[in-house]
């Protein structure tokens, strides 16, 4: 609009006698000044945002690394060089630097040559930004489901002691969570995605609402094991030692038998395995769902389970086939429970109810949903760093 005035005082000027003229050649000189500023500033906005987003980018992935400052800092630049192109953008620089307080601050810098501002001398635009993010713990649970309401239901009885991780639900659902009286949630930061909870008592310190949540740190970096030729096998009536294979169409351990786990991958699919009582012991072990398929321990089970320490499966304790649909997994009455590694479940809306015990000292938990009843938890992070490149959460603070 501003052009097409200016077009018009031109066409004017020329149309008038001399006086007149020379009175809009004086103001068509700031009117073209005033033109080419804003379009110099709205191109320097432009590269302003892209600049900003690169940076947030950049010092996200630094607060990531999780290794000594000069690491975080070489892939914060690292990041921004590959991110921020910009051909307007002159004598681009970014400089990383950690705090005091275990952040990591970044700000960058571009120069922008000017095209009709130069009419009033301003032959060049400095554009800055900054921007600083805080690497939290690792967490220990990540409730992935956004558009479920109650993602996160925390019942009486409910018991959570991780004061070392963070706990992360990722839904924007009204309420995204409900805390229920009789209930405490101690972890160093509770972090919720959407702004309405439902808060009927119980205690859970460090929440926040509106908050920044971890992405999914495993989606597509988890290699699947074949499951096509079946592994011969039968119910479990009593004490037996188990091997490795794929377990078809559905397993029952009765009468409360001692199963030992020989180290390696068992694949379960075309049926659950239904556990009625017993101990379970086993290291190196890893149990892959192929389908819907699940476990479902009843009655009273004691589990010692630990992932593997090497390989291929290496921290994973449980984990599905990607792309499965929605479905239920529901750990009842556990006597004692500790599963030290990844439970990587993102299709399954897990239930642990009747006084589950989990006392690993190594766990993340990763579901779609989750509902905690009569639990007794302590918990601290897994090692799935080693698995997935870094498990810890961050967020932006500046």
């Amino acid at each position: 609009m501003l052009m097409r005035m200016a077009n018009r005082l031109a066409t004017f000027v020329r149309k008038n006698d001399g006086s007149t003229a020379v009175l809009f050649a004086l103001l068509l000189v700031p009117l073209l000044a005033a033109v080419g500023i804003a379009l110099d500033f709205a191109r320097a906005e432009h590269v302003r945002s892209r600049m900003q987003s690169a940076l947030d980018a950049a010092v996200l992935v630094g607060a990531r690394a999780n290794s000594d400052a000069d690491a975080q800092v070489a892939a914060a630049t690292k990041s921004f060089n590959i991110n921020f192109r910009d051909s307007w953008a002159k004598d681009v620089s970014a400089t990383f630097a950690p705090t005091i307080d275990g952040e990591l601050s970044g700000t960058a810098m571009a120069k922008l040559d000017t095209t009709l501002a130069g009419v009033l001398g301003i032959k060049q635009l400095t554009i800055n930004t900054a921007s600083k993010a805080a690497g939290g713990a690792a967490f220990c649970i990540l409730v992935l489901d956004s558009t479920a309401p109650q993602a996160f239901l925390v019942n009486s009885g409910a018991e959570v002691d991780a004061p070392n991780c963070e706990l992360h639900v990722k839904s924007l659902a009204s309420p995204a969570a409900i805390f229920n009286g009789g209930s405490n949630i101690s972890t160093k930061h509770l972090c919720i995605s959407g702004t309405n909870i439902i808060d009927n008592g119980g205690t859970h310190p460090n929440l926040d609402t509106q908050c920044s949540t971890s992405g999914d740190p495993f989606a597509g970096k988890l290699s699947e094991p074949s499951s096509s030729t079946c592994t011969p096998h039968s119910n479990v009536e009593g004490s037996t030692t188990l091997n490795p294979g794929v377990y078809c169409n559905g397993m029952s351990f009765n009468s409360s038998p001692n199963v030992t786990f020989n180290p390696g991958v068992y694949v379960i699919k075309g049926g659950d395995w239904n556990v009625s009582g017993g101990d379970w012991s086993g290291s190196g072990v890893t149990f892959y769902f192929a389908d819907q398929s699940k476990i479902q321990f009843n009655s009273g089970v004691s589990v010692n389970i630990t992932a593997p320490t090497s390989g291929p499966y290496k921290d994973l304790v449980m984990f599905e086939k990607s792309g499965l649909s929605r479905s239920q997994m529901i750990f009842n009455d556990a006597r004692n429970m500790n599963l030290e590694g990844i439970i990587y479940l993102p299709s399954r809306d897990v239930t642990f109810n009747s006084g589950s015990a989990l006392t690993s000292k190594k766990m993340t938990l990763v579901v779609n949903t989750l509902i905690l009843d009569q639990t007794n938890w302590e918990l601290s992070p897994g090692t799935a760093a080693s698995a997935t490149g870094g498990i810890q959460s961050v967020r932006l603070v500046e």
